[in-house]
């Protein structure tokens, strides 16, 4: 009996290194593919944000080209109503002539 468990005992210490090393060897494998995934992800994380600032740049070219169509409809605008003005003036001076 005490043959059996010195040989278990001498048997276990001789596989322990073994197993510890395809442990080892697989936290290693596995180690390495959660690198390429951070890799990966901040490879993603770095396009996104040169999407960001192109998004960006694009939202603040098409504010200006907004501000420059706004002021031009106003000034548009102003000369639309100058002109009703204009218009209406004109033809109340007829009809003011033609009463006498």
């Amino acid at each position: 009996m005490r043959k059996m468990i010195l040989s278990a005992v001498i048997l276990s210490f001789l596989f322990l290194p073994v197993l510890s090393g395809c442990e080892s060897k697989q936290m290693k494998e596995e180690n390495a593919k959660l690198k390429q995934q951070v890799d990966s992800l901040n490879q993603d994380k770095m396009d996104m944000q040169a999407q960001a600032s192109q998004m960006a740049a694009k939202l603040d070219e098409q504010q200006k080209t907004n501000a420059t169509l706004e002021k031009a409809n106003a000034d548009l605008n102003a000369k639309v109503t100058e002109l009703q003005k204009k218009a209406s003036k004109a033809a109340a001076k007829p009809a003011a002539k033609k009463k006498r």
